[in-house]
C-alpha cells in the first residue's frame, strides 16, 4: 500500500502550467541559412634538400651489406648443421640445432629487410617530392639483390632440412 499512496504525489509533479517550459517552435537562429566557406588551402612545405636523403640511402645500403656479410659468414656453419640433420627425425637434437642455426640466418635476413623497407620509404618520399630517385633506386636494387640471394639460400636449406 505504500506505493499506491505515493502515486498521486508523483503524478502531481507532471501537471505544471504550460508557460514554464521553452517553446519547441523553430528559433530565429535555426531559420538562417548558414554558409560555410571552405578553409584556405595550406601550401605544401618546400621540398627538403636531396642530400640528407641520399646519405640516408648510403647508410641503409651499408646496413644491408653488413647484414649480408654476417649472413654469408654464418651460411657455411648452417649448411653443416642442416647436412648433419638431413636424415635425423624432426624434434631430434640435430634437427633442433639446424633449426636454431636457420633462425640465426633468418635474423640476418630480417636486418637486411628492415633496411630495404627503409630504402623503399626513402624512394617513395623522393619520388613524391619530385627529387631524383636514380641514386636511391640503385641502392634499393643492390639491397633487394642481396635479400633475394638470402631468400634463395634460406629456401634451399629449409627444403633440405624438411626432406
Amino acid at each position: 500500500m505504500l506505493f499506491v499512496g505515493a502515486a498521486p504525489l508523483a503524478l502531481g509533479a507532471c501537471a505544471t502550467p504550460p508557460g514554464d517550459y521553452p517553446s519547441l517552435a523553430q528559433r530565429e537562429i535555426e531559420r538562417v541559412d548558414m554558409v560555410i566557406t571552405p578553409p584556405q588551402t595550406i601550401p605544401a612545405p618546400p621540398p627538403s634538400p636531396a642530400e640528407p636523403t641520399l646519405s640516408q640511402a648510403e647508410d641503409l645500403v651499408k646496413s644491408v651489406r653488413s647484414a649480408h656479410n654476417a649472413f654469408l659468414a654464418g651460411e657455411s656453419a648452417v649448411r653443416s648443421r642442416v647436412a648433419a640433420a638431413r636424415r635425423a627425425n624432426a624434434g631430434s637434437d640435430a634437427w633442433a640445432l639446424a633449426e636454431v642455426a636457420l633462425a640465426g640466418l633468418s635474423t640476418q635476413r630480417s636486418r637486411a629487410m628492415v633496411a630495404l623497407a627503409d630504402l623503399d620509404r626513402l624512394f617513395i618520399a623522393a619520388s613524391t617530392s619530385g627529387e631524383s630517385t636514380e641514386t636511391i633506386g640503385e641502392a634499393r636494387s643492390e639491397a633487394a639483390g642481396m635479400v633475394a640471394a638470402q631468400d634463395a639460400v634460406l629456401s634451399e636449406l629449409s627444403a633440405e632440412l624438411a626432406s
